[in-house]
């Protein structure tokens, strides 16, 4: 009797598993992977990143899929952004995970650093990770988080926040030179 309560309890929990775990979608691309969790999110991240005068630095790139042009976007400003700073790393590697909100990237923030803050995007050092939120993304938000991610893997070392801040925000009004 006991036995069956005990079994009953496990197979409830290893349920409960994995009906919480969420299932996700990668895209690859030179420089990162983008973690998203529905086709929707990646069309309307898509749709928020406008190159506008930077358009001219896709000419030579193919897109035939929606992903391909994410791919080729998100690779742009990467460059644009190391080119701005000057700073090119050799090994330049980072996560980006798509979230649906600001609330989300807020939760995420007090999850992995229990603090409580306004932000839409933020740059996990520790993890390589930038988290971005798609209803509030925008080619500044996103180049001003890449640029986080350019600093830290240029110097390989942990720098001050406030020249990680001020290196960030000069790549933001630069952006569109």
């Amino acid at each position: 009797m006991l036995l069956a309560a005990f079994r009953g309890i496990i197979i409830s929990l290893v349920i409960l598993a994995l009906a919480s775990r969420s299932l996700s979608y990668e895209l690859k691309t030179r420089y990162t992977t983008i973690v998203y969790e529905t086709e929707d999110q990646l069309r309307r991240f898509n749709r928020e990143i406008r190159l506008g005068r930077l358009s001219y630095l896709m000419r030579d790139k193919v897109s035939i899929t929606m992903g391909d042009e994410v791919r080729n976007k998100i690779d742009v400003i990467v460059e644009r952004v190391q080119s701005i700073l000057e700073m090119f790393p050799r090994e330049m590697t980072f996560k980006l995970i798509l979230l649906s909100s600001d609330s989300e990237v807020r939760a995420t923030f007090k999850n992995r650093y229990g603090k409580n803050v306004d932000y839409v995007a933020f740059y996990s050092p520790k993890e390589k990770t930038v988290f971005v939120s798609i209803k509030d993304v925008e080619m500044g938000v996103l180049a001003h988080e890449i640029a986080h991610v350019v600093i830290d893997q240029y110097y390989g070392v942990p720098t001050p926040a406030k020249l990680h801040e001020i290196l960030a925000q000069y790549v933001e009004m630069h952006l569109k030179d």
